[in-house]
């Protein structure tokens, strides 16, 4: 059931299902989220006088949080990584995950 009247483009469906496993949020959780900034964005600039019908500001573009993403966090902390561990890491990983991860039996590939 879509209870949207309007589609997501690729680029805004992509950014929440990253946003989402980044945060652990649900995308209907970080959809609420960022509604109510921007709500509370728009009152502020009301209570201030400042409210026009194409306000552009650079400011509400930018996320709250200016955190570097996920994937930098992973990267800087696997130079810590010794090369012996990481010469122990299965080549098959990508392909075998559920294999390395629930102990299924590994796929034919």
């Amino acid at each position: 059931m879509d209870m949207t009247p309007f589609d997501l483009t690729p680029a805004q469906k992509g950014l929440l299902e990253a946003l989402a496993r980044e945060t652990g949020k649900a995308i209907p959780a970080l959809l609420d989220e960022a509604l109510q900034g921007l709500q509370d964005q728009v009152q502020l600039r009301r209570e201030n006088g400042t409210a026009t019908e194409h306000a552009t500001d650079t400011r509400a573009a930018e996320p709250h949080d200016a955190r570097p993403p996920i994937w930098e966090a992973f990267i800087e902390a696997s130079l810590d990584i010794p090369d012996e561990e990481l010469d122990r890491l299965p080549t098959d990983g990508a392909t075998q995950h559920d294999h390395y991860i629930y102990g299924t039996p590994k796929r034919p590939v």
